[in-house]
């Protein structure tokens, strides 16, 4: 560079600018990738104990509702219950084949609380109906 034209340090300023900048996009982009990847594994901790009690509920309470006459069978219903069959099926199924739980968790503390939210959904059925 010590005897290099102007021309060639503008240039070559100009390559170290896309450089950085390059740098800089690539940095904020994996700053974003890692903030998503937080915020799902977050919404995951908290939503998938969560999803599995209610579709426990729902798996219960909509058919008993509908034999009994409490609730009328709607579209929004019938896609509700498919819904919750399809969580339900997805959480037995992970904790027959003993698949790591998605919350950091003992697998055995995991599927106890499966019943658990089995247990409770049931439950929970039985009130909603007899009120």
């Amino acid at each position: 560079m010590l005897a290099s034209s102007r021309a060639a340090r503008r240039w070559s300023a100009r390559e170290d600018r896309k450089k950085a900048l390059a740098r800089f996009f690539r940095f904020f982009v994996g700053l974003a990738g890692t903030l998503c990847g937080i915020a799902v594994d977050l919404l995951l901790l908290a939503g998938t104990p969560l999803a599995y009690l209610a579709a426990s509920f729902a798996v219960f309470d909509l058919p008993a509702g509908w034999l009994f006459g409490h609730k009328p069978v709607t579209g929004l219903g019938i896609g509700l219950f498919a819904a919750a069959i399809l969580v339900s099926v997805f959480g037995i199924f992970r904790a027959m084949q003993g698949s790591p739980p998605v919350v950091p968790v003992r697998p055995k503390f995991a599927k106890a609380m499966l019943a658990l939210s089995w247990a409770t959904g049931f439950l929970l059925a039985i009130a909603d109906l007899s009120a």
